[in-house]
């Protein structure tokens, strides 16, 4: 979603833009920049190919048929099926690009560029494509960009016998790109440690997000409620805001206050987000929460305009958080722990403040803090949206990233 309307604002600046999806269907929630485009490293095409070597010699028209979005959607549904054994390989396949079980892949993105338009810059959505990169970039010799957004936590979930060489092999392969682009400083500092980057090649971009739609209230919303907006899992927290919660019900200052938990959800997210319910009804609150995943744009918007306050207790060091940005815009104040880019955020928007340690009592504190004094609260929130329209619009972004990183060259993604 970021990269789409990133994409969107370079073309309203007047540049040429493709975005090319890989592995499945994007999923989006505004309209899509190139709908019509083929989907390349698709994850049905990457699992046969990496498993079976017959499937690296099988027809194009097959191909396509294997890249369907109708068909990606269907095995995208069904969750879980990749073990973690098969995830560290197909990890390391990918990253051996033309020199493993993938080169088929590969070669179709470098055929595409040729047979259509050649680029005058290709920019990466991840990282963990950079053994593509390097392809295109020697190939095509372009220059060739990739952003890094959280990469970590996937490269470090993998198995001990694969997360060593996994790390290895991207760093070859990044070493080979023009360079790199950063959401956050703390990131920025993270991946240049840990892919072994010269600093120079490390550039720093804050993510962004489209404003349109974000209007915030004139007063503060009259029920008092806590919000969460993001991936409904637990590296996101959400049984962290949901025990901080029933923590602020036990104390009995505010037994009129709201749950409101909002975010994508997958199947296999589904007996996560049954406990947190069951722990709610148990508490004799679940007539005080709502749940209400996958919701689209309009609705996200109006979710967080209608809050208090906002709250994401992630578990891990956030690479940035854009649902940060989507609170702070629709006026919301938002409370989150001291780890990762938070602390850039809030220093930069004034928008919330920080706990020290992610722990349920802390998170409560905070919380109540906020709640204790809605005044001061509402004009966090006001000033939050005042600087992200400032300062954080893709409009603004897409700019820097053309004239302080690509520049002299026009950009082509």
């Amino acid at each position: 979603m970021r990269d789409n309307s990133l994409a969107r604002s370079l073309m309203n600046a007047g540049h040429d833009v493709i975005m090319l999806p890989t592995y499945l269907p994007h999923v989006l929630d505004e309209e899509s920049v190139s709908s019509d485009q083929p989907i390349f490293f698709g994850g049905i095409n990457v699992y046969l190919q990496h498993k079976f070597s017959l499937f690296r010699h099988t027809p194009k028209w097959l191909d396509r048929a294997f890249d369907s979005k109708w068909l990606l959607r269907k095995a995208a549904a069904r969750s879980g099926m990749t073990s973690s054994k098969e995830l560290g390989e197909i990890a390391l396949s990918t990253f051996r690009g033309q020199d493993g079980p993938l080169v088929k892949e590969v070669n179709k993105v470098v055929d595409w560029f040729r047979t259509h338009e050649q680029p005058d810059v290709v920019l990466l959505s991840t990282v963990l494509l950079a053994s593509l990169g390097r392809t295109v970039r020697r190939e095509l010799k372009v220059p060739v960009y990739s952003f890094l957004q959280g990469e970590d936590s996937f490269l470090d979930s993998l198995l001990d016998e694969y997360r060593d060489q996994a790390w290895t092999l991207l760093s070859s392969d990044v070493a080979q790109l023009d360079a790199c682009i950063a959401p956050s400083r703390f990131f920025g500092d993270e991946m240049t440690r840990r892919l072994n980057l010269p600093p120079e090649k490390v550039h720093w971009l804050s993510n962004g997000i489209n404003l349109e739609g974000y209007v915030p209230r004139d007063e503060p919303p009259s029920n008092l409620s806590i919000g969460f907006l993001a991936r409904l899992c637990p590296q996101k927290g959400l049984d962290l805001l949901v025990d901080a919660y029933l923590e602020i019900m036990k104390r009995g200052n505010y037994p009129e206050l709201e749950l409101r938990v909002a975010g994508g959800m997958t199947a296999e997210d589904e007996p996560y987000v049954a406990e947190q319910k069951k722990k709610l009804k148990d508490a004799g609150y679940l007539d005080k929460a709502t749940f209400s995943p996958n919701v689209d744009r309009p609705a996200k918007v109006k979710f967080l305009r209608d809050l208090t306050v906002f709250s994401v207790p992630a578990r891990l060091p956030e690479a940035f958080g854009l649902y940060v940005l989507e609170a702070l815009a629709a006026g919301t104040p938002v409370v989150l722990p001291r780890q990762g880019a938070f602390p850039e955020i809030i220093e930069a928007t004034k928008g919330g403040v920080l706990y020290e340690d992610n722990e349920v009592t802390d998170l409560a504190d905070a919380l109540e803090g906020l709640l204790a004094k809605p005044d001061e609260a509402f004009a966090m929130g006001a000033k939050g949206h005042e600087v992200v329209l400032k300062r954080f619009s893709n409009d603004r972004l897409a700019k820097e990233l053309v004239d302080n990183i690509l520049a002299p060259k026009p950009v082509s993604a």
